[in-house]
């Protein structure tokens, strides 16, 4: 195991794909804050609904602020970025042949499965706190240039950033196995791509259909990934009431409960894990 491990380092260690994708996010990170600045730097538009956007873009971007409303911004972009990383990672060693190698030279199947799913979600949690590092840069910054509040510094609020930090990676996992799964039915990093990103894309639209439904329709969304993902995220911390209706990327009230969001996803992760290590068993990998 140790061994399939240390080779997943290396390889993913070595690859500029990684270090790339790394990059993105936080250049995304980066990107909309510069974008909510100068979006500020324009003044409230006219009327009261102008005014109310302007004060729920002024809350987001406060330091105060920044672990439930930089997380769940960050949650959107890691988990694109971290989609593309596990399915090429496992994907590629269809295309380059190399997974026969592998598994011929003694390494047991379920050691290289296991360790591509420690890499992805080391890398999730990697890039996730990079990503964060710049959203902390971001929002002193702007909170020192609008005075804005900064909050108290505790013991309890740093255990807090840990804890919403294993929060947002917990979220993605879902998406990270489904990835795997779906690379390694179909050997092509592409296809697993694709279809992932697809899912999470589609799924919103679905959910947004299904909004004015009634009866057992509206309890679908409840169902998925997003919505309980979402439920999870509240655990990190609510904005006021102002910017949960009107702020970018922040998480409302109400919804699916937290506990119900955890347990959902675990179910998911398990499912897709468990079908992934199945095939990946019983499948010629040379096929």
């Amino acid at each position: 195991m140790l061994d399939a491990l240390r080779a997943e380092v290396f390889k993913t260690t070595h690859r500029r794909m990684t270090y790339i994708l790394v990059g993105v996010l936080c250049l995304l990170v980066l990107t909309f804050y510069v974008i909510l600045w100068l979006r500020l730097r324009a003044g409230p538009e006219p009327g009261v609904n102008g005014q109310l956007n302007y004060l729920a873009q002024l809350e987001g971007m406060s330091f105060r602020e920044v672990v439930p409303y930089g997380l769940q911004l960050e949650r959107f972009f890691l988990t694109l970025i971290c989609v593309v990383f596990t399915a090429t990672m496992m994907g590629n060693e269809y295309d380059w042949r190399t997974v026969g190698v592998v598994v011929a030279r003694g390494v047991k199947r379920w050691h290289f499965m296991a360790a591509k799913l420690i890499v992805s979600v080391g890398f999730a949690l990697v890039a996730l706190t990079l990503g964060f590092a710049v959203a902390l840069i971001c929002s002193a910054w702007f909170s020192h240039l609008y005075t804005l509040p900064f909050g108290t510094f505790s013991a309890a609020r740093f255990f807090d950033v840990f804890a919403s930090l294993g929060r947002t990676t917990y979220v993605v996992l879902p998406f990270i196995f489904m990835a795997l799964l779906f690379s390694t039915f179909w050997r092509s990093a592409g296809q697993a791509v694709g279809f992932s990103l697809g899912f999470f894309f589609l799924e919103g639209v679905f959910t947004g259909l299904l909004q004015n439904a009634s009866g057992w329709l509206s309890h679908v969304p409840e169902a998925l990934l997003n919505a309980n993902a979402l439920g999870v995220m509240k655990a990190n911390g609510l904005l006021s009431q102002t910017a949960q209706d009107r702020g970018p990327f922040a998480a409302a009230l109400g919804g699916v409960p937290v506990w119900r969001g955890f347990t959902i996803l675990l179910l998911y992760i398990v499912l897709f894990a468990g079908v992934a290590f199945w095939r990946f068993q019983r499948r010629d990998i040379q096929e």
